[in-house]
């Protein structure tokens, strides 16, 4: 992502998502935009693990960023736990 589409889409979530998130304890960073133009971003503080998360990401973060920014295409949550720890868990849920 280069520095002139990162600047656009720290505008974009300081004017009309962080302060949302913020009303409720939380924030987010960005953490990358990959080739299918999904924005990764990390929720933080009260957002980070909220059951709401995905459905604030859907309605406010996804919906914002897509009807300004049409470089992105979606907006995913990074759990920050990688495809192979995700797997060894699910053995264990599956066969514990």
């Amino acid at each position: 992502m280069n520095e002139e589409l990162r600047k656009d889409i720290e505008a974009v979530l300081n004017l009309f998502v962080r302060p949302q998130l913020s009303s409720h304890g939380g924030g987010l960073e960005v953490v990358d935009l990959d080739e299918n133009g999904i924005l990764w971003i990390e929720m933080q503080g009260g957002c980070a693990g909220c059951p709401s998360a995905d459905e604030t990401v859907k309605n406010l973060v996804q919906k914002e960023l897509v009807t300004r920014i049409p470089q992105i295409k979606g907006v995913e949550i990074d759990s920050g736990i990688s495809d192979e720890i995700l797997a060894e868990a699910m053995k264990l849920f599956t066969h514990g």
